[in-house]
């Protein structure tokens, strides 16, 4: 069984400024494999974007039929498809399974393609072993929970398997079988599953099914204290889809902590919500290591903030904000631009509201309603969903890492509101943020100035070497600022391709 990630190429000129993390999602499959004494291979297009000649290798190591596990999310799918095409014609025969978010949310749509045998919808750690050993052996898997497959020209899909409700008994995340690369960063790890709230962007409940579990704290810090020892991280991201769900374990988690020696020197970052956090658990996580937060803030409309059903007011993520600053937390913050039903003056209030409530580092995102959403349906209920082949559009950072010189299709625009006239209130938004004497400063002095999410380099030596790929990069956010100031000299807006046009008749007149 031969597991493949799948990865998107549109990260653009910042791909080598954000971190490569694990491909968790194929790292838990094979750990089960493992356990089994199950021949497995894996490659990722994370690092090899054309994973042929890796497989080529690979297929000697196994015996037909070649089966073929393909993870994708939603932006990916595109790969996972000419992947999957590619394989059906060099290894004849073989089978081809996709996994991930993406099929467990449109499994029909995925199936649509021939080159896809089957597709598998939920979490498949339960259901691996028997799918390998089936196959293997020419038999069907069509009983199998969460695989769909066609049957005389049609679609089954089956229920998807029981979700995993007790972590612990997984076994350990693999980190040894990615240690072969420099390029991945070990800094991150998931102590938990799913979120029990609804958010109708979020997709994680279309797997998770608003159910929260987690590992117990004493696996959780003999995780933590293999990245310290083993792999040498200090600074660990957790990347739990809601850190703080249950906070009487994130207080057995800290004590556990506190008494590790080899856990000293380390510091955490997490996800959370503001309502889940006060004075007193703040303390305590700051006092365990805990040194960073990211919130999710979104807007600070508290009218868009209960349509897209974030329970939350304003009060009280500022009161959350300060109160992580007064403990000495680092504070991180996501806002979403493009909701329903939003305007100018939302989207301009929150880079206000970033700048006033002395957020650290603030992202501002277009929304994305991935399939699986309540508003993915909605908007494309609508007809506003604007869907590219393949959903190659469904980034949420399409502003900062498209070209200049490349069209912006975003998934969904707000009324009212036009594709080129949002790209400018984004790049703005950055503009307002980041450009100031203090933030600057703070950029150019603090090397884990952004946390888990973006570094120039976590060295001097790494960051001299990126020194060129910085040029290129601010070179590029530079000229899609300057035609952001140029458009308000007329109503319909400075392209690239305009520019380049006035510059090609400027010189063929000299």
């Amino acid at each position: 069984m031969i597991f493949i990630n799948t990865a998107s190429n549109t990260t653009g000129l910042f791909k080598p400024f954000f971190p490569i993390t694990l491909p968790y999602g194929i790292g838990f499959l094979m750990a089960v494999l493992k356990r089994e004494g199950i021949v497995f291979n894996y490659v990722d297009q994370q690092l090899h974007p054309n994973p042929l000649s890796e497989i080529a290798v690979m297929v000697k190591n196994h015996s037909a039929p070649y089966v073929f596990c393909i993870s994708t999310l939603t932006e990916a799918f595109s790969s996972a498809k000419t992947l999957a095409r590619q394989l059906k014609i060099q290894y004849p025969g073989s089978i081809v399974i996709l996994g991930g978010l993406h099929p467990s949310c449109m499994p029909d749509e995925v199936m649509l393609n021939e080159e896809i045998d089957y597709v598998f919808s939920g979490e498949a750690e339960s259901e691996i072993v028997e799918i390998y050993h089936r196959l293997k052996a020419g038999l069907p898997i069509n009983h199998v929970k969460g695989i769909g497959f066609r049957k005389n020209g049609a679609l089954v899909l089956n229920d998807p398997p029981e979700l995993i409700k007790e972590l612990d008994s997984l076994p350990d995340f693999p980190y040894e079988l990615f240690s072969h690369s420099s390029k991945y960063h070990f800094g991150h790890m998931i102590s938990s599953r799913g979120c029990p709230f609804n958010c109708s962007f979020c997709c994680v409940k279309a797997v998770g099914k608003r159910r929260y579990r987690y590992k117990s704290a004493a696996n959780t810090v003999s995780e933590l204290e293999l990245l310290a020892t083993d792999y040498a991280q200090r600074e660990i991201a957790f990347f739990d889809d809601n850190f703080l769900a249950n906070t009487d374990r994130i207080h057995e988690l800290c004590a556990a902590i506190r008494k590790s020696p080899k856990l000293k020197n380390c510091s955490y970052s997490f996800q959370a919500r503001s309502r889940d956090l006060n004075e007193d658990l703040l303390k305590e996580m700051y006092a365990s290591g805990f040194r960073t937060v990211f919130f999710g803030i979104e807007t600070v409309s508290e009218k868009l903030l209960r349509e897209v059903g974030k329970d939350e007011t304003l009060d009280e993520i500022k009161q959350a904000i300060q109160a992580s600053r007064n403990t000495g937390f680092k504070v991180m913050a996501n806002f979403l631009y493009c909701l329903p039903n939003e305007t100018r003056d939302i989207r301009s209030n929150c880079v206000s509201f970033a700048i006033d409530n002395h957020i650290d580092v603030a992202k501002f995102n277009n929304v994305v309603p991935y399939p699986g959403t309540r508003m993915y349906d909605e908007t494309l209920g609508a007809g506003r969903l604007h869907v590219d082949a393949d959903f190659s559009n469904f980034n949420s950072q399409l502003v900062l890492v498209r070209p200049a010189w490349q069209r912006l299709p975003f998934p969904y625009l707000p009324e009212g509101s036009t594709g080129y006239g949002m790209r400018n209130e984004i790049l703005f938004s950055y503009f307002k943020f980041y450009f100031r004497f203090g933030m600057i400063k703070k950029m150019l002095t603090k090397k884990d100035w952004g946390g888990a999410i973006f570094s120039f380099g976590s060295s001097n030596w790494e960051a001299f070497r990126k020194f060129p790929l910085t040029l290129l990069l601010l070179m590029d956010v530079g000229f899609k600022l300057g035609l952001m100031f140029l458009s308000i000299f007329t109503p319909i807006g400075i392209s690239f391709k305009a520019c380049f046009g006035v510059f090609f008749r400027f010189f063929k007149k000299v």
